[in-house]
Formats: C-alpha cells, structure tokens, sequence
C-alpha cells in the first residue's frame, strides 16, 4: 500500500496520525466530511457505522476514528458519547465523581479501516484516573482531565510525543499498521 486515507474533522486527530504515521513511506491524505454518527456507547458500534458513513461519502478506502471515555463510577460511561458529553459539560465531568469514590477510568480508541466491501475495526484502551479538575492546554475534548497511568500528568498537560508514549488512538493505529503490513 503506497497511499491511505484518513476521514477527520479534527486537527488534533490529524496532527497525531501524521506523527504515528511518519516512519512509515505511505502518502496520507485527508478528508473533511462530516459523518452523522450513531447515538451509542458501544465504541465498536459506533466505528463500524462511521466507516461505512465515510466510505460513502469519500468514495475510497477510508480509516476513521473514535474515542470514548470509560469512567468506572459513572458505569463506563459516557462511553462512545464522549464527545456530546464533552461539548455539554467540559471538565465539570470531575465533579460526578464524589469524594472517596474510584476515580478509575479508560480511554479507548477505536480506528477503522473500511475499503468498501469489508470493515476492519481495531480498538485499543489507555487505563488511568480522572483528575480532580481540568489542568493543561494541550490536547482536545477531555484531555485535561484523563491521567494514564505511569503519568502525574494529564494528556493536556503533556507535549504531544509524550501523549503519543501513553496513547489509546497511537496503540489503536499500531494494530492498523501491522494489519496493512506497512
């Protein structure tokens, strides 16, 4: 494979697949489509549909992505929504968690590779804690507050090679590149 496609809106998405991806010589192009995405927290439900959305809309072999926030006390959510839960209440998500209580959580990512006949979905997770307030600048959604474990800092906090040594969507994309055999 000498090109591959990535659909995102996100150009913190892009920033990181460009750095996950530059050891490798294959050409990376991007697309801009907006997909309509399910309303589930089931991240393999929701990846498998975004494929398929952006293989129609772009027309090519296409890799999409998506990430969910599992937080242990909320019962893993929300999950898939995280993003709509996000964007409704930023890091106030830190407050759910009452004193005393597990502040245990994962950040899974799930990459898709869809070529138009099949879906091929890989999913990696990060565990650690939801910090007690939202702290750094970096990043996007809820980076400022999801430390992985081995870090006192959250993925915000971090320089973005650092983030890379913790993350789910770098872990994610590995089992992508040893699928196509980059």
């Amino acid at each position: 494979m000498d090109e591959i496609f990535f659909n995102t809106v996100n150009e913190f998405k892009k920033n990181e697949i460009e750095i996950v991806f530059k050891e490798f010589k294959v050409a990376k192009y991007f697309f801009k489509e907006p997909v309509q995405e399910i309303l589930s927290e089931d991240l393999n439900k929701v990846i498998l549909e975004k494929s398929a959305e952006a293989y129609k809309k772009c027309k090519v072999p296409i890799v999409v992505e998506h990430g969910a926030l599992q937080i242990e006390y909320l019962k893993n959510l929300p999950g898939a929504l995280s993003k709509p839960f996000w964007d409704l209440i930023g890091d106030q998500i830190c407050d759910l968690i009452p004193d005393g209580k597990s502040r245990n959580a994962k950040a899974c990512s799930a990459v898709c590779y869809c070529d138009g006949k099949r879906r091929y979905p890989f999913i990696a997770c990060t565990e650690g804690i939801i910090s007690l307030s939202g702290k750094g600048t970096n990043g996007f959604q809820w980076d400022p507050i999801f430390i992985p474990n081995g870090s006192k800092k959250t993925y915000a906090e971090m320089e973005i090679d650092e983030k890379l040594n913790f993350s789910q969507a770098a872990k994610a994309y590995k089992k992508l590149i040893e699928h196509l055999k980059l």
